[in-house]
């Protein structure tokens, strides 16, 4: 048997009512990405973007550190950014060592 008890815990009961457990459910973990943009789908201003991809500690970051972002506009499209691989030389800086 399951009951709830507030916000991220579950109790679990035995079935012959002997044993009561009470289980704390970490927080979901991420980290806010610091980007906005035009919802695709209705044009509304979308933030709020999280990822999953650095410490997960809450912390904002830029977007441009984050391979995959994502979030959900009020008008239910969800909306991913997913980092395309380097496939062109300018996507890397040259350095030349000489003697």
């Amino acid at each position: 048997m399951v009951g709830r008890f507030g916000e991220g815990a579950t109790a679990l009961t035995s079935v012959h009512r002997e044993h009561h457990v009470l289980i704390e459910r970490p927080e979901e973990t991420f980290d806010w990405v610091d980007f906005a943009c035009p919802c695709p789908s209705c044009g509304a201003r979308v933030d709020g973007f999280r990822t999953k991809d650095l410490c997960n500690q809450r912390d904002r970051v830029d977007f441009r550190i984050a391979n995959h972002f994502y979030a959900e506009c009020r008008c239910g499209a969800w909306i991913d950014f997913i980092r395309k691989p380097a496939v062109d030389i300018t996507d890397f800086d040259m350095r030349v060592e000489t003697d």
